[in-house]
């Protein structure tokens, strides 16, 4: 089994989410007993944000932790927060270790079942930035589209001042399903759950259009290139 290693922090509850999804998806493969083979470097949260509106901090600060998981023997690294996928390809250029790009295991079922016009949920940074939709478009021919900007802002609001603090509310949930509505109405056959934490208002079962998890489909495609392949 390949070692992975997990850049983790941004924040540790979508870094313990990962390890978590990592570790039954190993027991569902290999059977109870087994665990994942994972080496984690968990980053101050607090230093990635200060650093987000200073790209040379921001890759020192990410670089340095791919750099310690390579110096640990890391096969290959996840990084395990959606927005800082936006550095992703350099990171891995810097710290000389290859990366499992969060698009690509989404991208693959996206096309697999046919999807070519999808949405995209989370941060503002995640909705507003083109490392997901640009992937997306090149290596799948799936094209990518968001909410409103006013909707972004709340969406981008009930992600940092409710769910990071595990706060869920029923208008909330609602407003997260009308978001959907209104983008299925504007041709989107499926939607992305684009961080760990909207999926706790936008269950993957969602009943407007098929539903996407990004971090469980990142996490499972992480133990499938560990030990080749994974069920579940």
């Amino acid at each position: 089994m390949k070692l992975i290693g997990l850049l983790g922090g941004i924040g540790w509850e979508a870094t313990a989410a990962y390890y978590r999804m990592m570790n039954d998806c190993i027991r569902r493969e290999l059977g109870d007993g087994r665990s994942a083979r994972i080496l984690l470097h968990s980053i101050d949260v607090g230093a990635s944000r200060d650093a987000e509106g200073d790209r040379t901090r921001l890759d020192s600060v990410l670089a340095e932790a791919g750099l310690s998981l390579k110096a640990g023997g890391a096969d290959f690294m996840v990084m395990a927060a959606n927005r800082m996928h936006q550095v992703a390809d350099h990171i891995s250029e810097l710290a000389g270790l290859s990366l499992l790009h969060i698009a690509d295991p989404v991208g693959a079922e996206m096309k697999k079942d046919g999807c070519a016009r999808v949405a995209l949920l989370g941060s503002r940074l995640a909705m507003e930035s083109n490392f997901f939709s640009d992937r997306l478009a090149r290596s799948y021919d799936i094209s990518v589209i968001t909410p409103d900007a006013g909707q972004r802002t709340e969406i981008d609001r009930i992600i940092v001042e409710e769910l990071e603090h595990g706060v869920l509310r029923t208008e909330s949930r609602a407003f997260a399903g009308d978001v959907i509505a209104r983008l299925r109405d504007r041709g989107a056959e499926a939607v992305i759950l684009g961080c760990t934490e909207i999926t706790m208002i936008v269950p993957p079962d969602s009943d407007v259009i098929p539903a996407y998890d990004a971090t469980r489909l990142h996490a499972r495609a992480a133990v499938k290139r560990a030990i080749g392949g994974c069920h579940g």
